[in-house]
């Protein structure tokens, strides 16, 4: 009996984050993590990319040609390889394509029903003579995280169908060991999008899944299926192994692990550096301007209060001058290191760098919205909102639909329903971003000439020194009953 090893390298969200700093590996360590185990089996050793490669400062064809400096061997589409909407992503896809298979089978054009232009369902690719079909798919929250104008030409297909569909023909092409490269979320309970597909798919024998999209790395054999989920920013690489029968035609063995990159013993490889600082050097501004001075760390909590929350909706409110402002907490980062602030700081606080938008709402339409943010299902999969001008009192204990306690303002009333309040958010929340869209329909928003990023610089440079503080404009009776925020 003959038995092949195949290693499988997972990761995702790495966000185009190449530079090395305190949190992050950089490209090139987290290179010489892949290369550690792909150099013991060179010949049969995949890296699979599980998408969200497009947030960063260096879109488009940097991170692509990166990928493929490391030699990824396929990517699935993430959620934000669609936020700069239909034409970027066909032209990163177009690009990218000609380096690694882009696939994505469950995503497809409203008008004529096809797959986006130059992806594949599925690719099936040979090593050490077996047959590795590998499945790519967005994650079926994708319309609900995208702004809704980036996703309009576009719509999901069912997921488990499609699995069922493509999994038939990969193996009638002859397809010996199955993996699904997805950027379904999970959490370590075992809760989420992957493993209520897995669920339903179980009868399929899928050999290998691999999730992706919220931080919290994952690696385990479930019901004889090897499950990964790690990245984010290259701080990790999902690591499953397979043995493969060479008589039985089959797996007989499986096991999966994380590898800790940040903190591992990997070094440098020159040409990656080399790249690198080619990529990175028409930015050094953002990593060299000094703003500000942190007292300390400046720490963001994704479900209630924190001081980076806090801090960050100031800046907005400030900026927009308006009397309320509010913004989604998935778009911030864990931290702001204690010591100088960079305008790269703010890049990595903040992801993205939105126009903000203006409206007027009604004391009543605030209470709707901090009615809707808490609605179990929309907190599990979105967490909070950071906002400034107001102060809530949320009671958990109470079912969705009255957990709004009070909203008040700085002097301590209580917010009159028919109140006229001026409003600042990002685009993406006054598109109805995180679930918000039968909210936000309501309102007729207008776009201001200030940018996300120059918003918190403008309010960082007039503070000057930041002491992080928070003033209890959230108030929390329990907790929340859906919460997955990570940090």
């Amino acid at each position: 009996m003959s038995i092949r090893r195949i290693d499988i390298l997972a990761h995702a969200d790495f966000h185009g984050q190449f530079r090395e700093d305190s949190e992050n590996p950089g490209l090139s360590r987290f290179f010489s993590a892949v290369e550690t185990i792909r150099s013991k089996n060179p010949q049969a050793t995949l890296l699979l990319d599980a998408g969200d490669e497009s947030k960063c400062l260096w879109k488009g064809k940097p991170v692509y040609k990166g990928l493929d400096l490391i030699k990824t061997d396929a990517m699935v589409l993430g959620n934000h390889e669609f936020d700069a909407g239909r034409k970027d992503l066909e032209s990163y896809i177009s690009y990218a394509k000609d380096f690694f298979p882009m696939l994505c089978a469950n995503v497809i054009y409203k008008d004529n029903k096809q797959l986006i232009n130059d992806t594949e369902p599925y690719a099936i690719l040979n090593r050490e003579g077996i047959k590795i079909g590998i499945l790519g798919l967005s994650s079926s929250y994708t319309p609900n995280i995208v702004e809704k104008s980036a996703f309009a030409d576009f719509e999901m297909t069912d997921t488990v169908e499609t699995i069922r569909r493509n999994v038939m023909l990969m193996r009638k092409q002859g397809a010996e060991i199955i993996i699904l490269l997805t950027h379904f979320p999970f959490y370590p309970d075992e809760t989420g999008e992957l493993f209520e597909v897995f669920k339903q798919i179980k009868d399929l024998d899928i050999d290998v899944f691999i999730g992706g999209h919220i931080p919290g790395d994952y690696g385990a054999v479930k019901d004889d299926c090897a499950i990964v989920k790690a990245g984010f920013h290259g701080v990790s690489l999902g690591h499953v192994t397979l043995y493969f029968d060479d008589v039985l035609r089959k797996t007989v063995e499986k096991k999966a692990e994380i590898i800790d990159v940040l903190n591992g013993p990997y070094g440098h490889d020159e040409k990656i550096d080399a790249f690198v600082k080619e990529v990175c050097e028409d930015y050094e501004p953002y990593f060299n301007d000094v703003i500000a001075e942190a007292k300390e760390d400046i720490i963001m909590h994704l479900s209630e209060e924190s001081p980076m929350g806090d801090l960050l909706s100031d800046a907005f409110r400030d900026s927009a001058k308006t009397d309320f402002a509010y913004f989604n907490c998935t778009c911030c980062g864990r931290l702001i290191p204690k010591g100088n602030i960079t305008r790269y700081s703010i890049q990595k606080a903040m992801a993205f760098n939105d126009y903000l938008f203006v409206t007027e709402m009604k004391g009543s339409d605030l209470y709707d919205l901090f009615e809707l943010i808490h609605k179990p299902e929309i907190f599990g999969s979105n967490a909070n909102l950071m906002f400034s001008g107001l102060k809530v009192k949320i009671d958990h204990t109470r079912p969705y639909g009255n957990k709004v306690v009070w909203i008040k303002d700085y002097d301590d009333n209580t917010i009159d329903p028919d109140r006229i309040f001026t409003v600042a958010t990002s685009r993406y929340m006054s598109s109805g971003g995180n679930e918000t869209g039968s909210f936000t329909e309501r309102f007729t928003f207008r776009k201001l000439d200030l940018l996300a990023h120059d918003a918190i610089a403008d309010y960082f440079i007039k503070k000057s020194v930041i002491v992080p503080q928070m003033d209890n404009r959230y108030e929390f009776i329990g907790k929340p009953e859906n919460d997955n925020s990570p940090w």
